[in-house]
C-alpha cells in the first residue's frame, strides 16, 4: 500500500517538475496547450508563443503591407520548391491571400500570406530534418 501511494504521488508530481529541455521543445508545448500568444517559461525568462509570421503580419492592414506579406509568401515558397519540400496546401493559401488582396480584405491577406510563409517556412526545416536523418528511413 505504501508503495502504490509513493507511485501515486510522484506521478501526480512528474508534470510540475518535467521542464522542457530546448526553447523550441518549451515553445512547441505552450503552443499546443494553450495557443496563439501563450506566455510560457524557459530558464527563468518568459516569452510569448508567436510564430515569425504572426509578428510579421502584426502591421496595419493597407494594400501595401498586404502585398509585401504576399511577395514575401511566395518568395519563400519558392525557395523551398527548389528543394523539393514545398507542401501542397501552400500554393492555395497563397491564391487565397491574394484573392482576399484583390477583394480589399486586407486583414485577412495578410494572415493568409503569413500562413503559408509559415508552411514554407517549415517545408525548409523539414528539407534541413531529412538531410541530416536520411538514414534513419532506411529499413534495417
Amino acid at each position: 500500500m505504501k508503495k502504490a501511494l509513493i507511485l501515486a504521488a510522484a506521478l501526480t508530481l512528474v508534470p510540475t517538475f518535467v521542464a522542457a529541455e530546448s526553447f523550441e521543445n518549451a515553445y512547441l508545448q505552450a503552443r499546443a496547450m494553450y495557443g496563439q500568444g501563450a506566455v510560457f517559461e524557459w530558464n527563468g525568462k518568459q516569452y510569448a508563443a508567436v510564430h515569425e509570421e504572426e509578428v510579421e503580419a502584426d502591421i496595419a492592414a493597407t494594400a501595401e503591407n498586404a502585398q509585401m506579406m504576399v511577395d514575401k509568401a511566395k518568395a519563400k515558397n519558392k525557395e523551398v520548391a527548389e528543394l523539393g519540400f514545398e507542401w501542397k496546401l501552400t500554393r492555395g493559401i497563397i491564391k487565397d491571400a491574394e484573392s482576399a488582396l484583390t477583394a480589399g480584405e486586407y486583414r485577412k491577406a495578410l494572415d493568409l500570406a503569413a500562413q503559408a510563409k509559415y508552411h514554407a517556412r517549415m517545408g525548409i526545416k523539414q528539407y534541413h530534418y531529412a538531410q541530416s536523418s536520411w538514414q534513419l528511413s532506411v529499413p534495417q
